[in-house]
């Protein structure tokens, strides 16, 4: 199936440390079986609100395919990463 995910990066990161973490997480989506179709980093930016007392991030945008039973596996790895703010992942059509 294929989805995207966007996430943010800790702004304390820096521009290549937020690049370093992005590829570290299309390296956890090849782990669980999955295959990186496109890759969207933005750069910072201004977040809408405040989320632990930072008001900018790195934001990224992936796009990949990934069996549906593997993404809990996914984001349980996911949510082990540090300088990872937010991500949300959602079904492509």
């Amino acid at each position: 199936m294929k989805y995207e995910i966007m996430t943010i990066y800790k702004v304390t990161l820096g521009d290549q440390g937020s690049k370093d973490l992005s590829s570290k997480l299309q390296e956890i989506i090849t782990s669980c079986g999955g295959k990186v179709l496109d890759q969207n980093f933005w750069g910072k930016r201004k977040l809408s609100y405040e989320i632990k007392h930072d008001t900018e991030g790195y934001f990224d945008v992936i796009v990949f395919e990934l069996e549906p039973s593997a993404v809990t596996k996914f984001k349980g790895k996911l949510n082990l990463l540090s300088g990872l703010v937010r991500y949300l992942v959602t079904v492509q059509k």
